[in-house]
């Protein structure tokens, strides 16, 4: 299978802008097909292949769904999957990451309030 689905605990606009933080940070090209689509030739693990990677609403969360378009000529079924996983993994674990240090930065700033108080 050459998708991946994985719902985010995160509004649809966070998880779109974390999409675009991830492809420009890689300095990669990327086309907004739809509102919620995005079309990219990525590079992983050494092989390019063309994924589309979108987002919908959901009662519980953001689904992120990232597609296998055009892979790499000599990627197996295998590496397919592992390359659309690590491209939705790209993209999770920078939400997480922003997330932890919001949360760090919110819990400094509490500390600096309560020790200028005092």
């Amino acid at each position: 299978m050459n998708t991946t689905q994985r719902i985010l605990p995160y509004v649809r606009q966070y998880v779109i802008v974390a999409i675009y933080e991830v492809l420009e940070q890689d300095r990669i090209r990327y086309e907004k097909t739809e509102s919620s689509t995005i079309v990219s030739e990525i590079s992983v693990y050494g092989n390019k292949s063309v994924f589309s990677i979108s987002v919908s609403e959901q009662a519980d969360g953001t689904q992120l769904l990232v597609t296998m378009v055009r892979p790499h000529k000599y990627l197996s079924a295998d590496g397919i999957q592992r390359a659309v996983t690590a491209v939705a993994d790209r993209i999770s674990q920078y939400l997480e990451n922003e997330t932890v240090l919001a949360n760090a930065s919110l819990r400094r700033s509490k500390l600096q309030e309560s020790v200028c108080k005092a």
